[in-house]
């Protein structure tokens, strides 16, 4: 089945470095929504963070814009 949203198993495939500091902060979600709900997540989506180079706020008037993913992101369980 063709997924319109990448769906990865491991670390690996989202970051190139620092996989022990990105680990713990799964865990530290998964332990937290634990403890909140009583049961495992049943999934953990990612949110990569966004700088716009030029086109900030032009986007929807039909201007380019030129955004980039940055490191930083959002998880939610």
């Amino acid at each position: 089945m063709d997924h319109s949203i990448p769906i990865v198993s491991a670390l690996d495939d989202i970051y190139a470095d620092n996989l022990l500091q990105h680990g713990a902060r799964y865990q530290a979600l998964t332990e937290a929504f634990i403890k909140v709900y009583g049961a495992m997540p049943d999934f953990i989506a990612r949110a990569p963070g966004r700088v716009n180079i030029i086109g900030e706020h032009i986007d929807y008037c039909g201007f380019p814009v030129f955004p980039m993913a940055i490191v930083p992101d959002c998880l939610i369980a």
